[in-house]
């Protein structure tokens, strides 16, 4: 069995300057950085470490591309299905009235993404994601700004990545189809990506205005009845219902109701597996430039 390779002196200082970001957050430009305390931490030696880095200025960059590498934006759970399920179940009469499956469709996606936003919100993946697409506008331009950029759009494509599985899984979930002529690659991609922007962009306007994500107004909404909504939660769902129609073809009954179910388990199985499978701590070597 071969032993596990021990890691470099620049790769136990980066994991250590990382480990201080999840620790105590992240400024705009990482200035709360000390490369001196930094080095202490790691154990390191000083002349290793500055053979390695000359300047501050070129710790702080390496720093910049090795946390934006290891941010995962991910933020589903898989503890909504059960709340999905418990409203299938508190309406006996969901396969055999349309009006009924219709409330509980949006009361679903309603849910659901409110669950997302209180989580993206709280998220220090999400936190860091934002400080450094902050940080990186600011970056002259140059070799650090083309690879922060691209480490950032890389990081914005495996959540689009993501919530494509996850979006896949929804028109045959709930009966319905994308809106032709929109085909599922290109449907579910341009989905995934407009309700990240959409999600993105409420995530920074509640970090200044945290009304939003708590205060509510009753509304019967996208045929659904009046439920308690929220701005960023109302229009989410809009956005994904406008990509999405009640498919002819499917009838509701026992057969439909237990694909539901099967395909909620799917849906469930993914999210675990993403919660799963999230890196933690790693450390990616600087590299070629690769260009949500």
């Amino acid at each position: 069995m071969q032993a596990a390779r021990q890691p470099s002196p620049r790769d136990q200082i980066i994991a250590t300057a990382l480990a201080e970001i999840a620790t105590h957050g992240l400024t705009v430009g990482l200035d709360h950085l000390s490369l001196e305390k930094v080095i202490a931490a790691s154990g390191v030696s000083r002349a290793t470490a500055y053979r390695i880095w000359p300047s501050k200025q070129r710790f702080l960059a390496d720093v910049i591309v090795a946390s934006v590498r290891s941010t995962t934006l991910d933020v589903d759970s898989e503890q909504e299905a059960g709340r999905i399920l418990t409203l299938l179940d508190r309406y006996a009469d969901f396969a055999t009235d349309p009006e009924i499956r219709r409330h509980v469709v949006v009361d679903g996606l309603r849910i659901s993404i409110q669950a997302d936003l209180e989580r993206m919100v709280n998220s220090p993946q999400w936190s860091t994601y934002l400080a450094l697409s902050a940080t990186s506008r600011g970056l002259p331009e140059g070799v650090l700004k083309t690879e922060v950029t691209s480490a950032l759009a890389q990081a914005d494509q495996r959540f689009t990545d993501h919530r494509v599985t996850v979006y896949a899984r929804l028109p045959r979930l709930l009966g319905y189809r994308l809106r032709p002529p929109l085909d599922e690659q290109t449907g579910l991609s341009l989905l995934s990506q407009s309700a990240g922007a959409l999600m993105t962009g409420f995530v920074v306007k509640i970090d200044t205005q945290p009304h939003l994500l708590t205060d509510t107004f009753a509304l019967a909404a996208f045929g659904a009845r009046e439920l308690p909504w929220t701005a960023p939660a109302f229009a989410l769902t809009g956005l994904v219902l406008s990509y999405l129609e009640p498919d002819p073809d499917v009838t509701w009954g026992p057969d439909q109701v237990a694909r539901f179910r099967e395909t909620l388990a799917e849906i469930t199985d993914v999210l675990t597996k993403a919660w799963r499978d999230t890196p933690t701590g790693v450390v990616a070597e600087r590299g070629p430039t690769v260009g949500w």
